[in-house]
C-alpha cells in the first residue's frame, strides 16, 4: 500500500507541475502585428538647429512669427515673446467671435506659429485682455534691451492661466 500512495503522490505532484508550466505559456499573448496601414506616423520633431542668442537675431525671428499670427483670419494684431525655444502669443482677436471660433483661430495661430518656426517646441497662445497686456510688457521690455529672463517669473504667471497647443 505504501507503494501505491507513493505513486499517487509522485503523479499528482507531476500533474500539478505539468498544469503550472503549461498555465503559465497559456496566459502569454502575442505581439500585435503592425501592418503599414495600421501605423501612425511620429510627429515631426522640433530642429536641432538652436535658437539664436543674439537680439538682433531674435527680435527678426519674433517680427516674422507677429506677421505669421496677424495673417490669420480673425486675428487683428498679435504680440510674441521668444523665451528660448517657447513661443508666447497674445492675440487681439475682431469683436464677436464665438468661443468655437475663438479656439479655431488660438488653434490656427499656433499651428501656423509653429509651421514658421520649426525650432520652437511649445507656443502659448492666448487672448485673454490681461494676459494679452502682460505679453506685451514683457515684449516692450525685451525690446527695451532688457534681458528675457527678468520677466521669468511674469512668463511663469502667463503659463499658469494658459496650456500650451498640441503640437
Amino acid at each position: 500500500m505504501k507503494r501505491f500512495e507513493k505513486l499517487a503522490v509522485l503523479f499528482f505532484t507531476l500533474i500539478i507541475g505539468l498544469a503550472m508550466i503549461s498555465g503559465c505559456n497559456a496566459l502569454r499573448k502575442p505581439a500585435p502585428e503592425n501592418t503599414p496601414g495600421t501605423q501612425t506616423p511620429a510627429p515631426a520633431a522640433p530642429s536641432q538647429e538652436p535658437m539664436p542668442t543674439s537680439p538682433e537675431e531674435s527680435n527678426k525671428i519674433v517680427s516674422n512669427l507677429a506677421d505669421v499670427a496677424d495673417k490669420v483670419p480673425g486675428v487683428n494684431k498679435s504680440t510674441v515673446v521668444l523665451a528660448g525655444t517657447t513661443a508666447y502669443v497674445g492675440i487681439d482677436q475682431k469683436a464677436d467671435l464665438e468661443k468655437g471660433e475663438t479656439e479655431r483661430i488660438k488653434r490656427d495661430v499656433s499651428n501656423k506659429v509653429k509651421g514658421a518656426e520649426p525650432r520652437l517646441t511649445a507656443v502659448y497662445v492666448s487672448s485673454d485682455p490681461d494676459t494679452v497686456s502682460r505679453l506685451r510688457r514683457v515684449s516692450e521690455g525685451v525690446a527695451a534691451g532688457q534681458p528675457i529672463s527678468a520677466f521669468d517669473n511674469e512668463l511663469a504667471e502667463i503659463v499658469k492661466r494658459i496650456s500650451p497647443t498640441a503640437r
